[in-house]
């Protein structure tokens, strides 16, 4: 037996300001063919911190470790 799942269609929004929120959900619940309207706010898990941005810039810049076993990797790492 074979199965589909349909997703439906998505549309994200982004504002500028949150006091036009509940005006710009009320809107959006008035258009035919809205099932729904979530409201999400952005955690500060989401927004990485110094440590993570180094650790991207260095990924970035190639400057990462490579390795033949854990021995090698831990014998470049105390170097």
């Amino acid at each position: 037996m074979n199965t589909t799942t349909i997703t439906p269609p998505r549309i994200e929004i982004t504002l500028e300001e949150n006091a036009v929120v509940s005006d710009i959900k009320k809107a959006l619940k008035m258009i035919r063919g809205v099932a729904s309207v979530r409201v999400a706010n952005p955690s500060k898990a989401e927004v990485p911190n110094k440590t993570t941005i180094k650790a991207i810039n260095d990924v970035k810049a190639g400057k990462t470790f490579k390795a033949s076993s854990v021995d090698d990797l831990l014998s470049q790492c105390l170097e």
